[in-house]
């Protein structure tokens, strides 16, 4: 078995959750990743959630990495995700993933170069959400 390469830690607040994800992986780290943001989200029992996923320190990752990335994002396509800010300022890493993962095409998904100004984003997108169900 292969040792995990990358760090991650997952926080959920209210109906945030929180990625920070630092080093390069390899596919057994982004595979602990997926499995643990699938259980969180299954935990909201079908409501409504946002994602901030702090990809600063992220240094890239194995073609699997992506794959694994691009599964996740296919399975949380079918779920009650409202938006997701990335905060990511590498253009090669971002010009990679959005090539490697494009199941996030359908998804409302913004990149910035700070927490706060993706939690900014998050809040109008939620609001937004919010005033369209009333």
């Amino acid at each position: 078995m292969l040792a995990m390469h990358g760090e991650y830690k997952i926080e959920v607040n209210e109906h945030i959750i929180r990625v920070l994800v630092k080093g390069a992986f390899n596919d057994v780290a982004a595979e602990a990743l997926a499995q643990e943001l699938v259980a969180r989200i299954e935990a909201f029992d079908h409501a409504p959630f946002v994602i901030l996923a702090n990809l600063l320190e992220f240094d890239g990752g194995t073609p699997k990495v992506f794959a694994v990335s691009d599964e996740f994002n296919a399975w949380l396509n079918q779920h009650h995700m409202i938006a997701k800010a990335l905060v990511f300022t590498s253009e090669v890493l971002i010009g990679i993933e959005k090539a490697l993962v494009t199941s996030k095409a359908r998804q409302n998904i913004e990149y910035f170069p700070s927490e706060a100004e993706a939690l900014v984003w998050l809040a109008q997108q939620v609001n937004e959400f919010y005033e369209k169900l009333a």
